[in-house]
């Protein structure tokens, strides 16, 4: 688990990007601690006095003796080392960063129209806000063989909306559009979301920024993370897609090995449940 805290020269403390005080800190800390996990820390104004709030944060680091990874950057592209020379800052193996976005006050509007998009295809969602559509794949023998094993985790007789967060930053776009090949190499399950989105599942990818999660997972009946970018995903983001979440069953998709792991599920018992069919 990882945390990120920066100390704005105002005295704002900001929590994974998002103002809170001092007891919401404490009680991450905590959370940070149980878990093993670390802490990256931005200072505004790292030559003047810290403000109380702080101050305050700093005490709670210390006392806990966690972790901290020092950034000059207030988007913690970076980590300062002992003698506080600034190096770029790469992401473990097997982990993904989330990219920058066009922060858009009108982020709810977008996704109601990539929700309609979806209705045709599988919707894709870009950084730009822009959005691309893989059509809808025609009826064949060999897509109702690949189909039946989606069909297994959510059955095609009740068409359920379910969104994706994945990587949306494809190799070569910069040439013109991306192609299928491009995609797929973003998206290790891309195959698995084409097969619901053919059985008539309304299926929207976007790749986890915290000012969009909760636009993003709105009326879903299911969300599919890849595991690269798990944890780039803001501090309890489990939570705060389930209560956006039409139906909050959440699945893994865990790149070694392929395979899904269910992080939460709308319902007691075995498999997916959809206890919840009308808006919310």
């Amino acid at each position: 688990m990882r945390l990120k805290i920066s100390v704005l020269a105002s005295g704002t403390v900001l929590l994974d990007g998002r103002p809170v005080d001092t007891a919401t800190v404490d009680a991450a800390l905590n959370h940070v601690q149980q878990s093993g996990g670390q802490v990256w820390l931005y200072r505004e104004t790292p030559g003047k006095t810290m403000p109380v709030q702080g101050t305050v944060v700093i005490q709670n680091l210390v006392r806990r003796n966690l972790p901290i990874s020092l950034s000059s950057k207030p988007d913690f592209s970076d980590w300062v080392d002992a003698k506080g020379v600034s190096h770029p800052r790469t992401s473990p193996a097997g982990e993904l960063p989330i990219p920058e976005v066009s922060i858009r006050s009108d982020i709810a509007e977008v996704f109601a129209r990539l929700r309609e998009a979806a209705a045709g295809g599988l919707a894709i969602l870009k950084p730009d806000r822009t959005h691309i559509v893989i059509p809808r794949m025609p009826s064949s023998p060999e897509m109702e063989d690949a189909a039946r094993t989606v069909e297994r985790l959510i059955p095609r007789h009740s068409p359920r909306h379910i969104a994706a967060i994945a990587s949306t930053v494809f190799e070569g776009e910069e040439d013109g559009a991306a192609g299928f090949a491009a995609i797929a190499d973003a998206i290790p399950f891309l195959g698995m979301l084409v097969g619901m989105s053919y059985i008539g599942h309304a299926v929207w990818v976007f790749e986890g920024h915290e000012a969009a999660l909760a636009a993003g997972t709105h009326m879903a009946d299911v969300l599919l993370v890849d595991s690269a970018l798990r944890t780039s995903l803001r501090t309890g983001w489990e939570d705060g897609c389930a209560k956006a979440m039409r139906n909050p069953n959440v699945l893994l998709y865990q790149r070694a090995g392929g395979q899904l792991a269910l992080v939460r599920r709308a319902g007691p018992g075995e498999g997916l449940h959809f206890p919840n069919t009308g808006p919310q």
